[in-house]
């Protein structure tokens, strides 16, 4: 019996590299459906000819390296915690001694009426992605449409009409990417869009998918239809919690873990997109789908299963438009929730490409976007975690030379370099 791991993208590889900085000798498994270890937040890359090489996250060397044995092409179906087996498609039984849940996420699909048509695709996963580009090509595609303009809805849509096919992005909400970035950002983001052809459609919703067997239009709440060669579902994510209700395990909305990344069950922890976790900036318990956020929770979890006992501070949402010609970045909060916030906008994106806002709470920064300039960006994101009282400097946070220059010195050698909540190789294994 060793170690084994369900799930092989980042939080298994934090896992494995949290377990061989203690224990260099135990067994580790990793048992996973997809057949090898690529970076998630590099799928889109796909549709702009990248090959899936181009995504590997870790290469067999490093599995090698590390003595794991992984077994590819099967799905876990269910744990029992009581003989402490995991039990594979095969019918095979895969005894563990510690074991870490990182199943990830899974896209939410909407009721929609004939989503099971052929034509019709999520983009989660890279197979999936895969099938999509392959269909697409084969059926000599024109027009898709994309539900949902959350990061993967416009990176999809984004990447399609670059190669000259039609898209229309219809979302519920009145702006894309309403739950993450402000208002302004949105507006940038949508006219960067607009210029390769992208259409939206906001406060809509797809009613019903039209076609015989495969999709050749949808039918929105409006009655307007769209014709769609493809449709592509991106509407959010949902932790994958299914193989660790079958062990018992508490759940939420996400598996419940400590800090020490232990499930309610015995020897059964958990990391990565199927969790919830602490948010550092309010504190409170969510879903924060990430993927360095993934790498970090498995590393502590490696860490803790090989007896290391180290906590998880929590996690900081952060997300960048990568695809894009100006680089889109925020963190924390975007938009206030109430009156009880400072916000300190520079907006001079017309004049220079340059957007910039912060949000603080009792002078400390709580949040950013950054747009066009993101250079020193990781200064603001260090502040967030540091939860340093910046009042006397907040003017120069939406500044674009704004540097470690106009942090006191105390700080930069002090708060700065302590930043308790990167997780470093180094200071963990302290």
């Amino acid at each position: 019996m060793g170690y084994v791991i369900v799930g092989n993208s980042a939080a298994a590889v934090g896992c494995i590299t949290g377990i061989r900085k203690v224990d260099k000798e135990t067994p580790i498994t990793v048992i996973s459906y997809e057949d090898f270890c690529y970076s998630k937040p590099m799928i889109g890359d796909i549709l702009d000819g990248a090959p899936r090489e181009h995504l590997t996250y870790r290469d067999k060397s490093f599995f090698e390296k590390n003595r794991v044995q992984q077994i590819l092409g099967h799905r876990a179906i269910s744990i029992n915690p009581e003989s402490k087996v995991v039990v594979l498609d095969s019918n095979e039984i895969v005894p563990y001694s510690k074991l870490l849940i990182a199943t990830g996420a899974r896209p939410f699909i909407p009721p929609i009426q004939g989503v099971e048509k052929e034509g019709v695709f999520t983009f989660t996963e890279l197979s999936e992605a895969e099938r999509f580009n392959s269909y697409l090509t084969e059926k000599g595609a024109q027009e898709v449409v994309v539900v949902g303009s959350g990061f993967i809805g416009l990176e999809v849509a984004y990447f399609l009409a670059k190669r000259g096919l039609k898209v229309s992005v219809v979302e519920l909400l009145e702006r894309s990417l309403a739950r993450a970035v402000d208002e302004r950002t949105s507006r940038i983001v949508e006219s960067l869009l607009r210029e390769v052809g992208v259409k939206f459609l906001f406060n809509e919703s797809v009613s019903e998918i039209l076609g015989e067997e495969k999709v050749s239009s949808v039918k929105l709440k409006s009655g307007k239809i769209l014709k769609a060669d493809g449709v592509v579902i991106a509407v959010g994510v949902r932790p994958n919690v299914e193989l660790a209700q079958t062990a018992k395990v508490k759940v939420n909305k996400g598996i419940e873990v400590s800090t020490k990344m232990e499930t309610s069950v015995n020897d059964i922890y958990a990391a990565g997109d199927c969790i919830e976790c602490i948010d550092i900036v309010d504190n409170t318990k969510k879903s924060i789908p990430l993927f360095p956020l993934a790498f970090e929770q498995g590393f502590i979890a490696g860490l803790n299963m090989a007896g290391r006992g180290v906590d998880y501070l929590g996690g900081l949402v952060l997300n960048s438009l990568k695809f894009l010609p100006v680089p889109v970045l925020n963190a924390g909060l975007a938009s206030p929730p109430d009156s009880s916030y400072e916000v300190l906008v520079n907006d001079k994106f017309e004049e220079r490409g340059f957007y910039r806002k912060v949000v603080l709470k009792e002078g400390r920064l709580v949040g950013f976007v950054a747009v066009g300039e993101i250079d020193r960006v990781g200064i603001l994101t260090n502040l967030i975690r540091q939860k340093i009282d910046v009042s006397s400097i907040k003017e120069r946070l939406v500044e674009l030379d704004f540097g470690l220059v106009d942090l006191p010195k105390w700080w930069r050698e002090e708060k700065l370099k302590e930043d308790r909540t990167a997780y470093k190789d180094w200071r963990a294994v302290k």
